[in-house]
């Protein structure tokens, strides 16, 4: 195992380490490791129960994170989109509490948690559908009575269910102490259909005692799905700087 920097990847409420990779697969930068990770119950851990709070999320994302670093010098970068901008935020602040070599965090497709509200259910349930529609592999209506479609939506509503049950629980978490050391960096969709606006972003700033940049870019809530290519584009760039 090299001591090269790692960027850790956690992916949006309803979405498992393969629906990032998309992303991910397009980012070269010369001796970055790359790993995706993964909740139980989804993904490549389908068989395993789910964690039922955010304490337990964040308990199981780290110890995934520190079995897969050398030492605690090696340099570590967190990016998480959507409910896994939330975790990424609370994994960082972990690890660097623990004296880890956090060297960025970057977030995506969520608002800032400062003064975070309590969660609309209800809209977010009603947006689900939509999600779930480019999340799902199979989008002809003609394949919608078939069996693998019906599999494939009932287990990415379970999923969807037990993420926003996680976005709901984070609301106990006292934001205003987790405060970072590192820098960290927003990236917006221009076409966000849950966050449109850029008031939803700027407090993300009071989450790091560094700078805060901020960066957009084309497509709406998923569009690390949409527009995987410039993702990762937008993604070196900012790897980059933080390395550099």
């Amino acid at each position: 195992m090299s001591n090269n920097a790692i960027l850790f990847c956690i992916p949006y409420a309803g979405g498992s380490s393969m629906s990032i990779s998309n992303v991910t697969r397009f980012i070269n930068i010369e001796g970055l490791e790359i790993h995706c990770l993964e909740l139980p119950g989804r993904g490549l851990r389908s068989n395993e129960p789910f964690v039922s709070s955010v304490g337990e999320a964040i308990s199981d994302l780290c110890k995934n994170v520190e079995a897969r670093l050398k030492n605690r010098q090696q340099p570590v970068i967190f990016w998480g989109h959507s409910l896994g901008a939330l975790l990424g935020l609370l994994i960082s602040h972990q690890f660097q509490e623990n004296n880890f070599n956090v060297a960025g965090l970057i977030v995506s497709g969520m608002k800032a948690p400062f003064f975070i509200e309590p969660t609309n259910t209800k809209s977010f349930k009603d947006q689900r559908t939509l999600l779930l529609s480019q999340i799902l592999p199979i989008k002809n209506e003609r394949n919608r009575t078939s069996l693998l479609f019906q599999r494939a939506q009932k287990k990415g509503l379970e999923i969807m269910e037990k993420d926003i049950a996680i976005l709901e629980d984070s609301n106990t978490i006292n934001w205003s102490d987790v405060i970072l050391k590192q820098s960290l960096t927003v990236i917006i969709g221009e076409q966000d259909e849950l966050f449109p606006t850029i008031d939803y972003y700027v407090d993300w700033q009071r989450h790091t005692s560094d700078k805060t940049e901020y960066y957009s870019t084309q497509g709406g809530h998923l569009f690390v799905i949409q527009h995987p290519e410039k993702s990762a584009s937008i993604l070196m760039r900012i790897i980059s700087t933080i390395l550099n």
